[in-house]
């Protein structure tokens, strides 16, 4: 079965991003602090608009959580 390039490429991004946020996490900052940092990484890299952004960090939400399992 073959995906799509905007799947694969959704799905580097999250584990980007998730990568990004455990590194921090264990760093000692604060979610919000994660959060923000992380929005303003996808805005910059990427240039996402807001609503992609809001939905990238819920997604996120879910994997830290892990209510949501991201395989690459």
């Amino acid at each position: 079965m073959t995906e799509y390039a905007q799947t694969w490429r959704k799905k580097l991004r999250l584990q980007t991003l998730v990568d990004i946020a455990k590194s921090e996490l264990e760093s000692g900052k604060e979610m919000d602090q994660v959060y923000e940092m992380l929005d303003e990484e996808m805005k910059l890299r990427w240039r996402l608009v807001v609503t992609t952004r809001k939905q990238y960090l819920g997604e996120l939400k879910k994997i830290l959580t892990n209510q949501y399992v991201l395989v690459v």
